[in-house]
């Protein structure tokens, strides 16, 4: 998987050497947005329903990675409509990446497909046509960038500070 966490030991001469919240210099632990950077992960998938399943575990094992786990209910209900509708809608294989920077994660399917995404109004007893309204409502925008072989639809959802756990 293209995602990892790997701790590694920390010499004597550093034992003492911890950032601001007193985790360990080491893949995978919660870093403050100022220095986290943009992290990124990402896949290709066959257009096959199950795949739909994998993408959600690369986002959930990258949430997890990066410590912004508390996103992960929103996360994985906009990458289970966005790969949905690349796999009904889109032709060839299907690519997702997340990308976590400061103050957004940007989620970006891509597929082979020219038909492009349209929101509909899906009546009480219809089982599809609500994804793009669900897209909408969890994430600050999106945006499909259409290119020679395909196209990319592209969403942001805000990185809020984990909730607080009252013990």
């Amino acid at each position: 998987m293209p995602v990892s966490s790997t701790p590694q030991r920390r010499s004597a001469r550093h034992a003492d050497t911890t950032d601001s919240s007193g985790a360990e210099a080491r893949p995978g632990r919660v870093l403050p947005a100022a220095e986290r950077g943009a992290w990124t992960a990402g896949a290709t998938f066959p257009p096959l329903p199950r795949n739909v399943a994998r993408a959600r575990r690369l986002a959930s094992t990258a949430l997890s990675a990066w410590g912004v786990k508390h996103l992960a209910d929103s996360v994985e209900l906009v990458v289970s409509e966005l790969v949905t509708n690349a796999v009904r809608y889109g032709r060839g294989a299907v690519s997702i990446s997340l990308t976590l920077q400061e103050s957004a994660l940007q989620i970006s399917v891509a597929d082979y497909g020219h038909g492009m995404p349209q929101m509909r109004a899906a009546g009480e007893e219809d089982s599809n046509g609500r994804g793009l309204a669900i897209v909408s409502a969890l994430c600050t925008r999106w945006a499909v960038t259409t290119r020679l072989t395909g196209k990319t639809v592209s969403c942001w959802l805000a990185v809020e500070p984990p909730p607080i756990e009252v013990k």
